[in-house]
Parts: C-alpha cells; structure tokens; sequence
C-alpha cells in the first residue's frame, strides 16, 4: 500500500528506516534556555510511533538571538548532557534525530535579550518591529563561528545529522532577500553576494562535523511577496548549494512573516503550489527533496512520492495530533489514525501566545510519559458509568473510561453523535471538522461503547438506572436574549438557527460577532456564499479578533471582503426592538442606530447547559460535568476534560 513512504532513504553515511520527517517546530517546553524532560518524552512518543527522522528545532546557538522565552541554548554550560538525552531517546528506536540551527535576525527581541537584533540591514520586522543594527564584518564572523560550534555541540551530544535554517524565520533567508537585504557591500546586491553568509556558514560548519556527517537545509523557495525572494532565485540558490558538495537534502517551506498562512496553513489553504515548486526543485537538484506543510494523510504523502514531487515527507501537526501516524499506517489501520483538521487552536495559536504546545484532538501533547506507555492506567475496580451527551467531551470520556475496564454507556439526545461539531462544520470551508467526530466516534464504538441517541435523559432516568457514577456532558446553548428588548425568530436569529436552517435568512444580514473566531466569520462567509448582503458589527477593534493568532486572520477577511460583507467596529449594542438595533459608539459614546436589515443573526458567547447536572447535584455519589456544561469554550477543553475525567473514574 506504501511503497514509497516506508522505503529507506540515503542521506549521505546514515540511512532512514522510512521517508516520514517530524520537521523542526516550536513546543515553547524549554525552561531557562534548556532542554527539558517534556521535550524529551514528547519526541519520544514520535519515535516511538515509527517517524524516520525527526528535527529538533528551538535551538538558539548565540547570545543575542532570542525571539521568545523558550529557546534551548546550545551555549547553555549544560546543552551537552541536556541533548545527550535526547539522542539516548530517541535511538531507543529506528528514528534518526537531526538538530535544526537557526539564528532568527531581526525577527527576535531585544526586550529579551537586552542587546540590538542584529540583521543584513537596518531594517524591521513587521511583527517584532525592532530596527536591526546593520551586521558589520566582525558580526558576520561571529555568527559562522557560533554555527559551526553549535554544530560540534550537537555532533557530539550522539545527533545522527543537522538542519541548517534558511526559512521563514532565518537570519539567513534575510541575507538572501532583496525585501530585507540592502547592504552595497559583498553581502548584497547580486544573488552571489547575498548567498556568501550562508555559504560561508555551511561551510564552516561541513568543516565542523566533517564529511560523514548528514547536513541539509531548510530553503524558502518563494517569499510570495513584493520584491522578496522568488522561485526561480531559490532555484538558482538550490542549484549552487548542490555544486557546494556540503549539502545533502534541501527541506522546503514558503512566505515570511508577511504571510504566515502559508505555512500554519488553515482548511482553506490549498496545496497545489506547494507541490508545483516542490517538483520544480526536484527537476532542478538531485538532492532529496523534503516537502511538507499542507501534507496531512499517508495516502497524500504516497501520492506525492510516487510522482516524483519530493523524496520525503515533512509532517509537523499531523504526528503532533497522531503521533504513531507511521506505525498505524504501515500496519494497513488507516481508519485508526487521528488526522488534524488545521483548526490551529492547540497548536499554532497556543504557540503564538506563548503557551506550551497542544492539540485540539490530543490531550496528551505536552503529557507524553517520559518512559512506558502512554495508555490510562487501568481500574482498580470496574465501575457502571453513564455519560450523557454523546459531543466531543463526553465520547472522550466514554472512550478513556473504557480503556480503563469501565462499563461505560453514552446518552445523546440527539439523532446522532457530535454535538455542536455537527453544526461547526457547516460553516464555509469548516468541513474537516467531520474529522473530530469521525475519529472519536470509531474509537468508541470500536472499544464496543453504546451510544443510545435520541433519549432525553432526566433525574429519574439516571436514578432508575443505577450507575456508579455520572458524567453530564450536554454541552452549551447559545444566548438568545443577550440584550434588552423584544426580538427573536424569525428576524431574530442565532448562530445555531442560521446553521440549522431553522428559519429562513433575508437578503440583507447584519451579523453581530461578539466571538470573534471561526464560527462567526465561517457563517457570514456561507451567508455570503448564498448571496446575502452581510455586514458584521462587533465592540471590537476589527472582526476576527480570535484568528489572528491562528494564522487565519488575513485570508479570512480577505474572502468575506471580497465577497461583499462589510465590518462594523467599535459598537456597542444596547438594545434590539423587532429589527431595530440601538448601540453607541465605544470611544465617543455617540448613539448609533442600525435598521433596515430583513434578518439580525447574533454570534455571542453560549451559556451552560447545565440543568440536568444541577438537578442531579447531591442524589449521584460521583457526579461530574465537563466541558461546555461546565464553561463554554473550545473543542480542545472538551476533549482534554473528557480524557481527564475518563482517566479518574
């Protein structure tokens, strides 16, 4: 079934048991610039699950580089013994490990480090903002020589190869762009003097680690940005890179901080240009050929393999949700696999305000056992457990409880299980989100758990039924008063009723958005869709708030605008009578008036479905709610409290 992908690949003296790369990413796990046990087991487990290779990436090689917290020093005293772990770790298993060194330029903070960012020019970044001191010859010198030491340190901490960065986030890449390079002296200009830093670095560091030594890099092929780096440039880069003899596989990725969509890319990202420059650079090189990012499922990675488009695979969140991806796909258990549906909630926007690593679908990440396994530890006595409400908490529950020993039996008073993903998904461009109740819902009933749906479950049920103990997972419910006035269906509408079709929408649509994420800006985008004139409001500073840090933002207002629909900031509303809106402006508290609108939909938070819990609090022993019945929030908080309450049952 995998010809390609679970064939060896030759990368110089070391060869990979397969072609699956867990490609260098942030985890923010590190702790006074060193390596720590949670990195540990986390890399650990992807090993374990049957990845080839795997880059550790996080690794700051000189003093003034340091763009968030948690980088790992490879010039801390003790990073020697700290990555000698890893390796040991990792080499447990048929995984090669491979240290990626980067400095990140001006992309980095002097609020951190106390020192200037240092970069080709003296020019900013536009998301860190600090103008860069101009590297002078002593600056250049300084950083080829903290390369090609970092490159010893790993070399001797057992690493089986390294990545040298010249991405979206490399001092490097900065050195070969036009956007961020304007020096006049031999390290601008021409492509050959942009390109003599990195090949001055890589040389040295050949000359570190010797010739035996796997070395490779990471290339942006295209910035996708006026007068940055093109792909026929990266071409021509690759092409002398290859002629240098030092480098033996070129890893691809794209865009800059301008456009960091491309690389977190969300559902709506398309892969095809990925895979287009990919295969040019493969007619261009004889080197192997990493190609990654919008990559998800082992059927996709055969597919590109097998056309010749790349030589490996880079996964970063698809073995970030399913860690033994590999091991379930070379036994032929493809259904068993828990695919990432590019949501970016537990992973890219927890990274991007600066909290550890998760993932919405995996509890575990960031949990991993530093040695064993990671299965729930069973029961000491098996128990008769009901779970009411078949949505994601509650299968998540189900399903640890089971693989505890429990009796477990789940409730739905729905037709079928899901919960509010039944309607997320209906949202423009949210169909992955299937993903989640696909997955859970195989598990479940592969682990031979009933759901009985379509039953209203009350006190007297539980009672009549006697179980050990309860867990209420019934969700939330939106807010359909959340302002003063008389109003309500059918011109009055709520997310739910809009995405049920409950009632019918007007042509004209004002969308009040006090979420500020997917659902608010997928359900205008689908109102949008079906040709409605839509103008969001919200009391924020601009619509989408909660997607920036998703990555998601800037091509999420790009297709509602250009689909017609208008934003309203900085109102607040103060009351609704019929299809008359009453607000006042935020800042200057001038009354403003909204009326002429067929259909008013509000997107506001939900409230908690706990009437059931409430009524059964003090009759059940062992009682317990989570989820949206205990706060409404994110799938990632259900999921995580369903197997944190299945795991203490």
């Amino acid at each position: 079934m995998f010809n390609h992908l679970f064939a060896p690949l030759r990368l110089r003296s070391l060869s990979l048991s397969n072609r699956i790369c867990f490609m260098a990413h942030r985890t923010n796990f590190g702790q006074r610039g060193r390596l720590t046990d949670r990195h540990i087991a986390y890399y650990r487990r992807r090993a374990k699950g049957g990845c080839g290779l795997i880059i550790l990436g996080e690794l700051a090689l000189h003093p003034n580089d340091r763009p968030w917290e948690t980088l790992i020093q490879t010039y801390h005293p003790q990073a020697p013994q700290d990555l000698q772990k890893i390796t040991q770790s990792i080499h447990e298993f048929e995984t090669a490990l491979f240290a990626q060194l980067t400095h990140h330029g001006f992309q980095s903070s002097g609020a951190l480090t106390r020192r200037e960012v240092w970069g080709p020019s003296a020019v900013s970044d536009i998301v860190f903002g600090e103008t860069a001191k101009a590297m002078e010859s002593e600056d250049l010198d300084e950083i080829t020589g903290a390369f090609s030491k970092a490159a010893i340190v790993v070399r001797e901490a057992g690493f089986d190869g390294l990545e040298i960065d010249l991405g979206p986030e490399s001092l490097l890449r900065q050195f070969l762009s036009p956007l961020s390079n304007h020096r006049q002296d031999d390290y601008g200009g021409s492509l050959e003097n942009r390109m003599r830093l990195p090949l001055e670095v890589i040389q040295a560091v050949r000359k570190s680690v010797g010739g035996d030594f796997p070395l490779g890099v990471r290339l942006c092929l295209d910035e996708r940005f006026w007068s940055g780096i093109t792909l026929q440039e990266s071409l021509e880069v690759a092409t002398r890179l290859e002629d240098s003899g030092h480098v033996d596989f070129i890893q691809t990725t794209w865009g800059t901080y301008y456009n960091l969509y491309l690389a977190p890319a969300s559902m709506h990202t398309s892969m095809d240009f990925i895979l287009d420059q990919s295969q040019q650079l493969k007619s261009r090189v004889s080197l192997p050929v990493f190609v990654g990012s919008q990559i998800e499922f082992p059927s996709q990675a055969e597919t590109v393999l097998d056309e010749g488009k790349a030589d490996a695979i880079g996964f970063v969140r698809a073995l970030v949700c399913d860690p033994d991806l590999a091991a379930k796909a070379k036994a032929g258990h493809l259904e068993d696999i828990r695919h990432c549906v590019k949501d970016n909630q537990g992973c890219i926007g927890r990274i991007n305000q600066s909290k550890a690593l998760g993932c919405i679908l995996n509890p575990q990440v960031g949990y991993e056992p530093l040695a064993g396994n990671d299965l729930p530890v069973p029961a000491r006595k098996t128990k008769k457990i009901m779970i009411i409400g078949a949505g994601p908490a509650g299968m998540k529950a189900a399903l640890t409880a089971r693989e505890r020993g429990h009796e477990v039996t789940l409730y739905e008073r729905g037709q079928e299980a899901g919960g509010q993903i039944n309607l997320a998904r209906l949202g423009a461009g949210r169909g992955l989100l299937d993903e989640v109740t696909r997955h859970l819902k195989h598990m479940v009933e592969k682990n031979g758990i009933l759901i009985r749906t379509g039953v209203e479950v009350t006190p007297e049920f539980v009672r009549n039924l006697s179980p050990d103990a309860v867990v209420v997972a019934t969700g939330s419910r939106p807010d359909s008063k959340p302002f003063p006035g008389t109003y309500g269906p059918p011109t009055v509408l709520t997310v739910w009723d809009v995405l049920s079709v409950t009632y019918p929408v007007g042509n004209g649509v004002l969308y009040v958005d006090e979420t500020g994420g997917h659902r608010a800006a997928a359900t205008a985008e689908r109102l949008a869709d079906q040709g409605k004139k839509v103008d969001m409001v919200t009391s924020e500073l601009f619509v989408g708030l909660e997607l920036a840090a998703l990555g998601d933002l800037y091509l999420t207002r790009q297709r509602l605008l250009q689909k017609g629909v208008t934003f309203i900031t900085d109102v607040v509303i103060d009351a609704i009578q019929g299809t008359w809106i009453e607000a006042h402006d935020l800042y200057t508290n001038r009354p403003l008036t909204y009326c002429a609108y067929d259909t008013i939909v509000l997107d506001v938070p939900q409230r908690a479905d706990e009437n059931l819990y409430l009524q059964l609090k003090g009759q059940i022993k062992e009682l317990f709610r989570i989820g949206d019945c205990l706060a409404p929030r994110t799938i990632e908080m259900a999921i995580f409290e369903g197997a944190k309450i299945g795991g203490i049952l």
